[in-house]
């Protein structure tokens, strides 16, 4: 139950959304929908108590976009929410959103940063919880997200992390073949990116495909166009040294690289995902191998379908995620290791 109401969030975020005239902030805006907010509302408490964010905490959120969910979740727990994400143009929006706020005397406990979570020079054990909704999917190594957010925990601690970007999901695994074809191919898109969605975020977008030809072609310039065509195509979703390694090995034995599986919309110079697919029962594993005590559930909201919220059986869950690719994971550090 959240101690919130959907009428007192919706108030604060839109005018915590409209203190800033940073470009990028339109597309969130237009995305602002009110019949959301009862839904939003009950979510925020939800991820709340699953945490354990109430009470005066101290809680990371990573990818926190422009912040919307951050200023929710310290309104909802009284606790302050340190916003990171690595995009310098988010970070720019939210401390004019959270200026703007209190110039108008308005109470947000919320601390705005530049951070990669997988390399973010924080001191071990300064958090009492760690979010991220919708970001992990970005994320360039999830075994260093893991490893870091488990040093950053107090023991005892809980990472919450909500995402439908599911492998399982027939939908998600169609939209993210569909971006991947318009990321990596459609130049009409990099413009729209610039132009429609985020012009500071996309200010320099090409397609990826474009940005791999480029490596290959500098590092074996006499490569022949049919060639470099089968390379662009078979290094989908590597980075700068494999793209260039595979063009030295095409070259010298005729080898293609084997494409990594659903993760093909890769930026190759950066390495971050535009969009991946994610294994919710590989990232279980991998949040365990990291050393936390994990549990997989569902968000459903409404009864009868709550009571599968915590069904623990793999084959049920596979058979949820067709229907509803939302998944949430909790994952704990032990109060001793």
């Amino acid at each position: 139950m959240s101690n919130v109401s959907a009428e007192t969030l919706k108030s604060t975020i839109e005018e915590y959304a409209h203190g800033s005239d940073h470009p990028d902030l339109q597309v969130y805006r237009r995305d602002i929908d009110d019949k959301d907010w009862d839904r939003f509302s009950w979510w925020i408490g939800h991820v709340a108590e699953l945490g354990h964010f109430y009470g005066g905490k101290r809680i990371l959120e990573v990818g926190c976009g422009f912040g919307w969910d951050a200023l929710a979740l310290s309104k909802e727990t009284d606790s302050t929410v340190v916003a990171m994400d690595i995009l310098p143009s988010m970070i720019d929006g939210v401390q004019q959103c959270l200026t703007q706020l209190r110039v108008k005397g308005g109470v947000a406990k919320v601390e705005a940063m530049v951070g990669d979570v997988c390399e973010v020079d924080l001191p071990a054990q300064s958090f009492d919880g760690i979010f991220s909704s919708e970001a992990v999917e970005h994320v360039h190594s999830l075994e260093a997200m893991y490893a870091r957010c488990f040093a950053l925990l107090k023991p005892g601690g809980r990472l919450v992390i909500v995402n439908d970007s599911n492998a399982y999901n027939a939908a998600f695994r169609e939209r993210n073949f569909t971006m991947w074809a318009e990321r990596d191919s459609s130049w009409e898109h990099a413009t729209w990116l610039k132009e429609e969605v985020r012009p500071i975020e996309h200010a320099n977008a090409e397609p990826y495909g474009a940005m791999r030809e480029r490596m290959i072609r500098a590092v074996e310039p006499g490569m022949g166009d049919d060639a470099v065509a089968k390379l662009v195509h078979a290094t989908a979703g590597l980075i700068r040294p494999e793209i260039e390694q595979a063009a030295h090995d095409f070259k010298a034995n005729g080898k293609l690289p084997v494409r990594p599986e659903l993760s093909w919309c890769r930026n190759p110079e950066t390495g971050e995902y535009a969009e991946r697919l994610l294994d919710p029962f590989a990232m279980q594993k991998g949040l365990r191998d990291a050393g936390f005590k994990v549990s997989l559930q569902h968000l459903y909201r409404k009864f009868p379908f709550r009571l599968a919220n915590n069904v623990g059986i793999h084959a049920v869950n596979k058979l949820l995620f067709k229907q509803n690719p939302l998944f949430v994971l909790v994952a704990q550090k032990p109060l001793k290791n």
